[in-house]
């Protein structure tokens, strides 16, 4: 029965012309038989289909009476009022469009970063229970012996593996291309929980001395390298010169650590191996066992550093038995977007907030001036609840169209957006506008229409959208509805205020780094990186072909100069280790200070404009078969020998067992690993001084644009040795424009944020003083008529609409000032208190709200007293 109820309900929502005629059928019915029977009883035909008609009673009365039966008035009423509301929005075409963008926009953003979010902070990792998988300290630092020495008899955790991240040349038929990727130890993918998608994973011992070499690749590298192949599974890739079994492919949307991942490889965990006990390049990632408590977990890092302590002899720099953590997976990958992800979505939440205050505020100045209306409405019997209803219909309507605006907005620029973000190794290639970002929008526009009602449905509950057109002569707006508009108009202007500051605060911060003297002039400088794996090529062979590459690029049309190193300034870390200070006994054992090592050739300091403060740079004689020298930097040399001359004095780079170098020369401080922060003690050695060159930067500096070098070397290369992969190919200012990327997107968005705050803010002040104006035009006729100057009405106009964008600036500083530590994370060399960035955002604010308002007040000061009462 209740089944057969809801059929026919649903029945007489969407069929209701059908259940109308069979009402008309039915009436018409009675209507006959009963003229029928009067005529039986001796009434013409006339007469008795007129009798037959009064004793029915009125035809309208019993269809509204048939049509509650069915229960679904409610249903009725509602599409009769968004009918009405549509018929209103299009009566009003620049109150609509205003309204529409106004929301559009802030729906659209909102709900295309929220995508983001949920895409990178929300949603689940590719990993199975990932809320069990933990990152242990010294990330990329642990050496094989630790590792092994570390991982068995463990308490909390089921599987401990350890990995890191490589790149070498892939031979594709007869190019050369760079494979980024993850070698791991055998039971990565069990300690990860997933399984591939086709074949299987590492097999126990595959990472130990004399196993076969075996890949697992990635979905996307199957499907874009290799086609799909079905039979893909024992196909040989030659990585590295050398040839490496699929077994394995992983499922669509695995990553791991990150998606610039391609492939998986065992390591080679080898003791005999020197580099197994002396070189820290490994992470190690644990999966906890279930419900392990936090004593547990502290317990069992007590165990990890006490065995590290019996074992291995560490140098405070790099002490593992000291601050011993471990991360969540979730907040090891993606911690550093999360911060930047959750200041835009703020920022973009109050840009909603100030929309809504917006919308608002134009409903309450549309439902005022419909008073009328309502008068009429209520004098039929319609109830304030009813009236209401019609209001919050009315702003659910634009409230969907404005929703249906902002996921048109979001849909064509979300990858726009996306890219401008400060996503980075390939995060962003991860996240796509699926249904869910629409249903947000749609969810928004509940809530949004709601919300944009309350304060016209407030004022007319309590009678102030009543009776409004009786006193339009007498007092123009009602009292209620201008503190109505004027509160609005504070919350925008307080949070645009917000905005504004934090735009000026990182336009600041970023105008402070990029102040910054990087030690380095990156203007006409490209850069190429070269890999030449040491399976195909002997070392030998390795250094001839980079002198021959490096010789020939010289000699190229438009190049001035042209270096080689191991790593770019700013965008490469890596390569550091203790450094043994001769005669200085207090800096021996764990004291021992750590030290960048950078290589560069002859001409390394000249390409890229760092100057040698005394002694000397690096020479063509500096070879192999040279004295060991070596350059430091200025702020090694201050700190190491304060007041003395470093020159002559020797260092060992690279171990304890490392051979002495005499230091000949003292390079100007130069920005290393980024452009802001400390800058670590880094060293500088002849580049055929130093053992293990299978990959190199070449950089060089030309009189044509890099890009016109590009070509040339790339054949130059070719030419040269097939064999070698040009990884990658870009400039030094690109370089320094991706170290900048983050405050430089964040300065974008906040600014864009906060133009778009003046725009609404500006808008809002606009509208509700032209609004004012014109409720009041009558009286202002009248003052003018008894001798009022329009400057006098003028001043009155602007005083009233810049009362509450003075009471929003006020009350914006405050705010600013409470919240200023959340942007602390953000900045460089500016307080969060900065003073001139509040001043200028206030006075920014003051100045857009004086001109909104002055711009109606003109027009009221300029109100003719004969036309003003004409007209009303």
């Amino acid at each position: 029965m209740r089944l057969a109820d809801l059929a026919f309900r649903f029945r007489a929502l969407f069929a209701r012309k059908g259940l109308e005629s069979q009402v008309e059928q039915e009436f018409a019915f009675h209507l006959q038989m009963e003229t029928g029977k009067l005529v039986g009883q001796g009434m013409t035909e006339e007469d008795a289909a007129a009798e037959a008609r009064r004793r029915f009673g009125n035809p309208t009365r019993e269809h509204e009476r048939a049509r509650d039966s069915w229960g679904v008035r409610l249903g009725y009423d509602l599409v009769g009022d968004m009918r009405h509301a549509v018929r209103q929005l299009r009566r009003r075409p620049g109150f609509t469009v205003l309204a529409v963008l106004t929301l559009g926009l802030g729906i659209g953003a909102t709900s295309a970063l929220f995508t983001v979010v949920n895409g990178m902070l929300i949603r689940p990792l590719p990993f199975g229970a990932e809320d069990q998988l933990q990152v242990f300290w010294s990330d990329y630092n642990w050496r094989g012996a630790e590792y092994d020495h570390v991982r068995s008899g463990s308490l909390a955790f089921e599987e401990i593996a350890a990995y890191s991240a490589l790149a070498e040349p892939l031979r594709a038929g007869d190019e050369t291309k760079i494979l980024t990727f993850v070698p791991a130890t055998a039971n990565l993918f069990e300690t990860l929980g997933t399984k591939p998608l086709l074949g299987r994973g590492f097999q126990e011992g595959e990472d130990r001395p004399g196993a076969e070499p075996v890949i697992v690749i990635s979905h996307g590298l199957w499907q874009q390298d290799l086609g799909g192949d079905p039979n893909v599974l024992g196909r040989r890739l030659e990585i590295g010169g050398v040839a490496t079994t699929i077994v394995g492919v992983m499922p669509p949307g695995f990553y791991f650590p990150t998606p610039e991942i391609r492939a998986w490889r065992p390591l080679n965990l080898d003791p005999a191996d020197n580099m197994y006990a002396t070189t820290g390049w490994l992470v190690l990632v644990g999966r906890t066992r279930d419900n392990i408590a936090p004593a547990q977990m502290t317990a069992e890092l007590e165990r990890i550093t006490r065995l590290l302590g019996e074992r291995f002899t560490y140098s405070a720099a790099w002490d593992k038995t000291k601050n011993a953590r471990v991360t969540p997976i979730r907040d090891y990958l993606l911690g550093n977007v999360r911060d930047p992800l959750l200041l835009l979505l703020a920022a973009v939440a109050l840009l909603l907030i100030i929309a809504c205050a917006n919308a608002a505020a134009l409903i309450l100045a549309r439902t005022t001036d419909r008073s009328g209306e309502m008068s009429i409405r209520t004098a039929l019997g319609a109830g304030r609840a009813r009236i209401a209803r019609q209001i919050v219909t009315e702003s659910l309507v634009l409230a969907l169209v404005s929703a249906t605006a902002g996921a048109t907005i979001a849909a064509a620029a979300f990858k726009a957006l996306v890219a401008s973000l400060p996503l980075q190794q390939g995060f962003g290639t991860t996240l796509s506008l699926g249904w869910q970002a629409f249903a947000i929008a749609f969810a928004l526009a509940f809530v949004v229409g709601g919300a944009v009602s309350i304060v016209p449905v407030r004022q007319l509950l309590r009678g102030r959208l009543e009776g409004v057109s009786r006193e339009r002569s007498e007092a123009g707006l009602r009292h209620g509805t201008r503190r109505a508009h004027g509160a609005l108009i504070t919350a925008q202007v307080t949070v645009a205020v917000m905005l504004v500051v934090g735009a000026m605060l990182l336009i600041r911060s970023v105008e402070r780094i990029r102040a910054l003297d990087p030690g380095f002039d990156a203007r006409s400088v490209a850069t190429v990186d070269l890999v030449a794996s040491a399976e195909v090529m002997s070392r030998e062979t390795r250094d001839q072909f980079f002198r021959d590459a490096l010789a020939r690029v010289e000699a190229m049309p438009g190049v001035v100069s042209a270096a080689l190193t191991n790593r770019l300034p700013v965008r490469d870390g890596g390569w550091q280790g203790p450094t043994g200070i001769e005669g200085r006994p207090d800096l021996a054992g764990p004291q021992r200070p750590n030290s960048l090592i950078r290589t560069a050739t002859a001409d390394y300091f000249r390409t890229l404009g760092m100057a040698v403060r005394s002694g000397r740079g690096i020479e063509p004689t500096d070879n192999a078969s040279g004295a060991l020298v070596v350059l430091i930097s200025e702020s090694f040399a201050k700190r190491i020998w304060p007041g003395a001359d470093p020159i002559g004095k020797r260092i060992q780079v690279g171990g304890v067992n490392a051979s002495w170098r005499t230091i000949v020369g003292v390079v100007e401080e130069t920005r290393m690993t980024s452009m802001m922060g400390d800058i670590p003690f880094t060293t500088y050695l002849p580049h055929e001084q130093f053992i293990g060159h299978e990959g190199v930067v070449l950089v060089v500096k030309g009189e044509v644009p890099p890009s016109a070098l590009f070509p040339g070397i790339r054949r130059i290369v070719r030419d040269l040795d097939d064999r070698v992969a040009v990884a990658r190919m870009g400039t030094m200012d690109a370089v320094v424009a991706s170290s900048l990327a983050q405050p430089l997107r964040l300065r974008f968005f906040l600014g864009l944020f906060a133009g778009l705050a003046l725009l609404l803010g500006s808008v809002g002040v606009y509208g509700v003083v032209s609004y004012a104006v014109a409720r009041r035009r009558a009286e202002f006729g009248i003052r003018m008529a008894l001798g009022a100057a329009p400057a006098r009405v003028l001043a009155d106009v602007v005083r009233h609409g810049m009362l509450p964008v003075g009471m929003g600036v006020a009350a914006g500083m405050a705010a600013s000032l409470a919240l200023s530590g959340l942007l602390r994370g953000f900045l460089y060399d500016v307080s969060p208190t900065d003073m001139p960035s509040l001043f200028v955002a206030a006075g920014a604010l003051l100045v857009a709200g004086a001109i909104a308002a002055v711009v109606p007040a003109w027009r009221a000061g300029a109100i003719s007293p004969v036309e003003a009462l004409r007209s009303d």
